[in-house]
């Protein structure tokens, strides 16, 4: 019996999650936690359901057993609104910023749509998160004229405008080159060191390699492997996983 009693240690738990779409297991009894000051990454093959995981874990999915636990506090019926009033963050795998909205509105509107703030709080949440994810030389461009970095960068930085404890990050990394990915690793560890933990869902193992602690791997429903990069890594269940998907292999080496 999976115990779910939380770990005073561990800051997000998710325990025996089970979601089946249709005949499609994603998750058959799943359980991933995130110590406080943590970065866990998750790898997984395309199609293991690795998004529709980080959905359960915000709120926006509804898993069919398992429970979800936050701060010590069971959240697995709060809404995803809520969640994120309690310090869940999360990205999406493909920005999509307003065209018409500028960088600086895009993470205002996120601070005032899901916190109970004041106008100069939620500017100065803004401003801040900005400076964080090194967007502030661009608070006047419009969303839709924004380099797919910059997009990312401002997916980042409309979770930080939150004050989240936790970020959910899908992908961030893909697309990007590696000078590109480069940047984006200083600015996960700059934000961990600021006590921000996350849990990163990636294929671009690089990003992985240079920021996690812990790495899981999902796969067939189940995880296959957990433990430090490397040890994930040269596990023979991860490397058959992924057989013959040579980007994986090369990226990893």
């Amino acid at each position: 019996m999976t115990n779910t009693s939380p770990s005073p240690q561990n800051l997000f738990e998710a325990n025996n999650i089970v979601k089946r779409i249709g005949t499609v297991v994603i998750a058959d009894g799943v359980d991933i936690h995130v110590p406080a000051g943590s970065i866990v990454g998750m790898i997984g093959p395309n199609g293991a359901g690795k998004t529709t995981m980080l959905g359960i874990f915000s709120g926006n999915v509804k898993a069919n057993s398992g429970t979800v636990v936050f701060k010590g506090r069971d959240v697995t019926s709060v809404a995803m609104a809520k969640r994120a009033r309690l310090g869940i963050g999360r990205t999406f795998q493909i920005p999509r910023p307003f065209d018409k909205l500028t960088v600086f509105e895009h993470t205002l509107l996120a601070v005032q749509q899901s916190q109970s703030v004041s106008m100069s709080e939620a500017h100065e949440r803004a401003i801040f998160a900005l400076e964080r994810c090194g967007l502030l030389k661009l608070v006047n461009e419009i969303g839709g004229d924004l380099r797919l970095l910059d997009r990312k960068r401002l997916e980042m930085a409309r979770a930080v405008a939150l004050d989240p404890a936790l970020v959910l990050l899908d992908e961030v990394a893909g697309g990007l080159n590696n000078a590109e990915v480069g940047q984006l690793i200083e600015i996960v560890l700059s934000l961990r060191d600021s006590g921000i933990s996350f849990l990163w869902v990636e294929h671009v193992i690089r990003a992985l390699n240079a920021t996690a602690d812990r790495i899981v791997c999902l796969s067939g429903g189940h995880l296959i492997a957990e433990g430090s990069p490397a040890e994930v890594l040269a596990h023979p269940a991860v490397i058959e996983s992924y057989f013959g998907s040579p980007a994986f292999m090369s990226t990893a080496s």
